[in-house]
């Protein structure tokens, strides 16, 4: 066992007092004075120098934007915003248009900014105006003929809340009658997750003053609720065209006496198959022309109108009146006369030769209905299948066409549940809310015949040109 060794005795060290203050209170002072300084860096200090607050809103209204002091700052779906202290002007939008605006001393926050957000709450409540109502319903209008392209989703979040956030605003600003409104966007319903959204929409609706519900409404509502519940919603027969002839042929144009016309066919009633239900309508006296209009006389309305002319296609489309592929592959020539159909033109150009030829014949002409396409159609339903650009058709007593060579404009806007709802309706409605696009009827020369039918319905936006696509015109 290693002996123990003694330690040879040592001075113990003894501190001095500092500033006659004893070495311990020192100490004790000094580790006082880092945990100070550390709470003042880490929990004052950032408070202070950012001399701002946190806040947000409490609004009763959905896709209000927030602008603080003519800045935009937020929406008000739960966010919470840090903001310089002091007094602000706050002031609020509902698609696109004022909502009101209040002014506000927002707190700065010194203590524990690092760690937590101390907020405060303004609450405030947006100003009824005629003009917020319509900019809310124009938004909504436009948001749902936009979403209705739209049938599959990814996810659950994939569609917007549109009906429970429009229901929503029109419960908390006090909308007195958005029936039509309402009914126009039902009518655009395409999806399940559009469904369930409406329905949403529908409870909210309920508690409130506004008024909502109409026999058009209730009438697209059941049927909504047979489909989406899966008991289904079979198609009534199609009615009877016997008496849906030409009364006489004359200068181009095929005359008709006043008819009712059953469009569509017996099928599945879920969207897109609704396309085709079985719709009955009344087309008034009208003359169609018996053929579409040709490449030459297109080129006179362009001569006289250059606004339309290939050369201000630029022009054109920066005015949202055609696309890029406007005139694309076209002849215009005033010289040589071209009977080939124009196409890659669009209905706002269709529209704008039909005023142009008005005013130089003193005779109104316009594209056709839907039901006035249909009506002419049945009368040449012996005709065969145009399966070429070039289409010659020895029979004058009925128009040429129909089916095949091009898809032809309509004047009808495409709602996609018209069929199920109220026809009429739907094209008041849209015509209200002018975010639709337009049906165009018969098929194309590269489409094959077994695919295309009398009942086949196409649809393209007022500004799309198509190499596939053109127009004939309609009088009275």
């Amino acid at each position: 066992m290693r002996k123990k060794e003694d330690l040879p005795d040592v001075e113990r060290v003894k501190l001095s007092p500092l500033f006659g203050i004893r070495p311990g209170i020192i100490i004790l002072a000094s580790i006082a004075a880092a945990v100070l300084l550390a709470f003042f860096l880490i929990c004052m200090l950032p408070g202070i120098i950012s001399g701002s607050g946190y806040i947000a809103f409490s609004l009763p209204t959905s896709d209000t934007a927030i602008y603080m002091d003519g800045k935009y700052l937020g929406s008000s779906e739960g966010s919470v915003y840090r903001v310089p202290a002091g007094r602000h002007e706050f002031s609020f939008m509902i698609a696109g248009s004022d909502a009101g605006s209040i002014e506000h001393d927002v707190k700065g926050r010194i203590f524990f900014t690092l760690f937590t957000h101390r907020m405060e709450t303004i609450a405030f409540e947006p100003v009824y105006t005629p003009e917020l109502e319509k900019a809310i319903s124009d938004s909504f209008a436009e948001d749902a003929a936009a979403w209705s392209r739209v049938i599959e989703y990814e996810d659950p979040y994939g569609f917007p809340p549109l009906f429970s956030h429009f229901a929503s605003n029109a419960a908390a600003l006090g909308f007195d009658d958005i029936r039509d409104i309402w009914l126009y966007g039902v009518m655009h319903i395409t999806s399940r997750a559009m469904y369930e959204d409406y329905a949403e929409g529908m409870e909210t609706l309920a508690a409130s003053s506004a008024a909502y519900i109409s026999p058009e409404l209730e009438e697209l509502d059941a049927k909504l609720d047979a489909i989406y519940s899966g008991t289904g919603l079979p198609a009534p027969a199609p009615g009877s065209n016997a008496g849906v002839e030409p009364i006489s042929s004359s200068g181009g144009f095929i005359s008709y006496a006043p008819c009712p016309v059953s469009m569509g066919r017996s099928g599945s009633a879920s969207y897109p198959e609704s396309n085709e239900y079985p719709a009955s309508v009344m087309a008034e006296a009208f003359s169609v022309a018996s053929h579409p209009v040709s490449e030459y006389e297109y080129a006179l309305f362009t001569e006289a109108v250059p606004y339309w002319s290939w050369a201000n296609k630029e022009r054109l489309i920066a005015d949202g009146m055609v696309d890029d592929s406007y005139l694309e592959g076209v002849s215009l020539s005033v010289s040589a006369v071209s009977t080939r159909p124009v196409r890659n033109i669009s209905i706002y150009a269709a529209e704008a030769y039909c005023r142009w030829r008005s005013a130089e014949e003193g005779r109104e002409y316009s594209l056709p209905s839907e039901a006035e396409w249909y009506a002419a159609a049945l009368s040449a339903a012996d005709k065969r299948y145009a399966a070429s650009l070039i289409f010659y058709d020895p029979d004058p007593s009925s128009p040429s066409g129909m089916m095949g060579q091009l898809w032809e404009f309509t004047s009808t806007p495409y709602v996609p549940l018209m069929r199920l709802s109220d026809y009429q309706k739907a094209i008041e409605l849209s015509a209200l809310y002018p975010y639709d696009g337009h049906i165009v009827k018969g098929g194309s020369y590269i489409n094959s015949p077994e695919s295309i039918t009398i009942d086949s319905v196409g649809v393209m936006d007022k500004s799309s040109c198509s190499p596939f696509a053109g127009f004939r015109v309609r009088t009275e």
